[in-house]
């Protein structure tokens, strides 16, 4: 079982900012980092159990927590350059702490959109390969920054959520090779409607999707 470690870092302002690092025992498979979304934390099902998956086969996980989410502030744009930041140097003490010979970054609405930022900006993210959890097409940058990244991409996402854009998916799908999960029926969240059953079904799948990406 991976324990906690604590990392010692600062939000932009100097306050202290808690992530989750737990290092797996013996040598990293890799290092996988998760970014929530902006009211969807890293304990949430849609990052909570792949993190625990990728644990479980070996991997060093770092779920992240935002500056101006410890603060109890409303997102804002103006927020995404301290938030990069505050992600970079999270990834850095990690690595620091403990190299690892891959990484993968998972990315839950904002988090998505943040990982197009991150792979565009960070020449250490080149290698990296990503996984898009319910995307924000509805966002004027997203589907322009994601086209401009090169690295190996899994996108999914449900086609009733309320941020989803057909159109979008398609110029997405014509601009770049990547891989999706498309599933119907799914909100937001992944989940449907008020189907249990289902929702846990889409949630297992989404789990495996994810290890296979990974190579996990």
């Amino acid at each position: 079982m991976a324990e906690l470690v604590a990392l010692d870092l600062e939000t932009a302002d100097g306050h202290r900012l808690v992530h989750k690092y737990y290092p797996a025992q013996g040598n990293p498979q890799a290092l996988a980092v998760v970014l929530p979304g902006d009211h969807y934390g890293v304990d949430a099902p849609l990052l909570y159990y792949p993190t625990l998956a990728l644990q479980q086969a070996g991997w060093d996980t770092l779920a992240l927590t935002y500056g101006y989410q410890s603060a109890g502030k409303q997102f804002s744009l103006n927020y995404i350059p301290q938030t990069v930041d505050e992600i970079l140097r999270g990834i850095k003490v990690a690595l620091d702490h403990r190299p690892a010979p891959r990484l993968l970054l998972i990315g839950k609405s904002l988090g998505a959109a943040l990982i197009t930022t991150l792979c565009q900006i960070e020449p250490v993210m080149d290698p990296a390969s990503t996984v898009y959890l319910t995307p924000p097409l509805d966002m004027p940058f997203f589907a322009s920054a994601f086209e401009e990244t090169t690295q190996p991409a899994l996108v999914i996402l449900g086609t009733a959520d309320r941020f989803y854009d057909e159109r979008v998916l398609g110029e997405m799908r014509s601009s770049r090779a990547f891989e999706l999960m498309q599933i119907e029926g799914a909100d937001h969240s992944l989940n449907i409607g008020d189907d249990l059953k289902a929702s846990l079904q889409v949630l297992g799948e989404v789990v495996r999707k994810i290890l296979e990406f990974a190579g996990g």
